[in-house]
Formats: C-alpha cells, sequence, structure tokens
C-alpha cells in the first residue's frame, strides 16, 4: 500500500469546475482507494493505493474522474516519499520560514527541458527567482503571485507541458496529511 498525493488542476469551489471535496473522497473510495481526504480544498487529495501508482494511477483516475463526473481535470499524482523530497529540496528556505505565501511549488506533467528553463529564466522581470527539480519549479514571487507577469499560462507556455501550482504553505499541509496517513 502507498499513500499518495493527487493535485487536480482547476478544480475548487467556486473555481470554473466547482466539485466539493466530499464527491472526490467518495470517488475515490469507490474507486477503492483507501483512507481517502481532501486537504486545504477539493483539490487537493491524499489517499492509499494498493495497486496502481504513478503514471498509471495519474491517467486513471484522470478517466474516471471524466466518466464518473463528467470533469475533465489534469491529476498530477506524487508518493508520500516523493512529498517528502519535493520538501526537503525546496531551495528557498528562507521563503518557506518567513513569507510562505510568497513561494510557489509548480508541478508539471513533464520534466522540462533544461535548455528551455534557461529561456525562461529571462522571463522574470519582477524579482521572482526560479528553480527546477525533476517535475518540480519552486517559483519565489516577492511582489505577490497576483501582480506578476511570471504567471502559470506563461510557463505553461513557454514549458510546453500542463502544469498546477500550490502556495508552500498548502505543500506543507500535504505532507503533514501523508505523514499523518502513513503512521
Amino acid at each position: 500500500m502507498t499513500t499518495h498525493i493527487a493535485l487536480l488542476r482547476g478544480v475548487s469551489v467556486g473555481g470554473q469546475q466547482p466539485i466539493d471535496a466530499a464527491t472526490f473522497v467518495a470517488l475515490l473510495g469507490d474507486l477503492g482507494l483507501q483512507q481517502a481526504r481532501a486537504v486545504s480544498g477539493a483539490n487537493n487529495l491524499v489517499f492509499d493505493s494498493p495497486e496502481r501508482t504513478g503514471a498509471e494511477l495519474q491517467a486513471f483516475l484522470e478517466t474516471e474522474i471524466m466518466a464518473r463526473l463528467g470533469l475533465r481535470t489534469d491529476v498530477y499524482v506524487r508518493t508520500a516519499q516523493a512529498w517528502a523530497a519535493i520538501i526537503a529540496a525546496n531551495p528557498y528556505t528562507d521563503f518557506a520560514e518567513n513569507d510562505p505565501g510568497l513561494l510557489m511549488t509548480l508541478f508539471l506533467k513533464d520534466a522540462p527541458d533544461k535548455k528551455i528553463i534557461g529561456a525562461l529564466r529571462t522571463r522574470l522581470t519582477g524579482g521572482e527567482q526560479l528553480r527546477v527539480e525533476s517535475r518540480q519549479l519552486y517559483v519565489t514571487y516577492p511582489n505577490g503571485v497576483g501582480g506578476s507577469k511570471f504567471s502559470n499560462g506563461m510557463i505553461e507556455k513557454a514549458l510546453s507541458t500542463r502544469i498546477t501550482g500550490r502556495p508552500w504553505t498548502v505543500v506543507q499541509a500535504l505532507g503533514e496529511a501523508t505523514s499523518a496517513v502513513s503512521d
């Protein structure tokens, strides 16, 4: 049994595709996933999977969400072990400790080409900082995310892959939730 985190893109109460957390948790249970729960919103799910992992689990969830709820969304799955590594790899510990709302972790469908990351850095115009680790980007927004021109849409277009972002506070909350489920 492996503990996983699934991040759903564009799904939140009041968002473009609002479905409440209880619906997603019930769906995971119906799919045979155990100890399912939502953390910090309907778009962040923690659960145990007895069989499927990785890309197979990600595709399975996307297919089942579409089939059962009529909702087309990207799902980004990481194991609890990978999530702990994501937290440990954070290169911006000062932001994590002092201004966690100004630190975003962007989760990518595919690992980016290192050359493209270099070009992407030239688009940092508001004091942002960027670091890539595997299929995650850590981005600081010292002047706030809302006013930055370094947006998810621009990043997604430059990298030619789909992304979803979470503020560091949510990344931490999901790490704590996986520890609680795994213990």
